[in-house]
């Protein structure tokens, strides 16, 4: 009679401390739809983080680093406002992080477009890197699912575009997401503004 009551004692005490999955009794709970508000920022940030600690060059904090517009991948040559969003949140993690960030709003040497943002994706890359006198830069594109947006992020070796590390995440595609995205139509991509 000890054995079995010392045996449902533990039986109990291991069931209380077990993770609420296992708890077969308890009632399930509805799942918290992750909105690309609370996601956005987070990820990132993590994003940032990973391209300055697994880069396959230390990065020096006081050489210049570009972050450009990063783009839709089926219309390089233009961005959006979250293509846009995400370059600013990328500029502004790598500056906290204590890296020196070019702002190249500020600068003449680098074409910005009116309501397009700042464009890497080039042939020009080396040259224009070189103008800012930068010793990487941020780039990269996104692309639009049914319910997701998939974002690819790479750190470019400003003088031969070399990558130096990458990272990608993703996104629900929802309402706040969306309204920050281009509208694509037959006759190709609208800019949103």
């Amino acid at each position: 009679m000890y054995k079995f009551a010392v045996s449902a004692l533990l039986l109990l005490g291991v069931s209380a401390c077990a993770p609420e999955y296992f708890n077969v009794y308890s009632e399930p709970k509805p799942e918290h739809t992750i909105t690309s508000r609370e996601k956005l920022l987070p990820e990132v940030y993590n994003a940032a983080d990973t391209l300055v600690y697994s880069s396959n060059q230390p990065l020096d904090r006081n050489a210049s680093v570009l972050v450009a517009s990063i783009v839709n991948i089926d219309a390089l040559e233009t961005s959006s406002t979250f293509g846009r969003t995400v370059g600013e949140q990328l500029s502004g993690r790598i500056a906290q992080l204590g890296y020196a960030v070019s702002e190249v709003k500020m600068r003449d040497s680098l074409a910005v477009r009116p309501a397009q943002g700042e464009l890497m994706l080039s042939r020009d890359l080396a040259f224009l890197a070189g103008r800012q006198d930068a010793q990487a830069v941020l780039t990269g594109t996104y692309s639009v699912g049914v319910d997701t947006v998939y974002v690819n992020l790479k750190l470019l070796r400003a003088g031969d575009g070399r990558i130096l590390s990458a990272t990608d995440f993703k996104l629900p595609l929802d309402p706040d997401l969306d309204a920050m995205l281009p509208k694509q139509t037959e006759g190709g991509w609208v800019l949103v503004q």
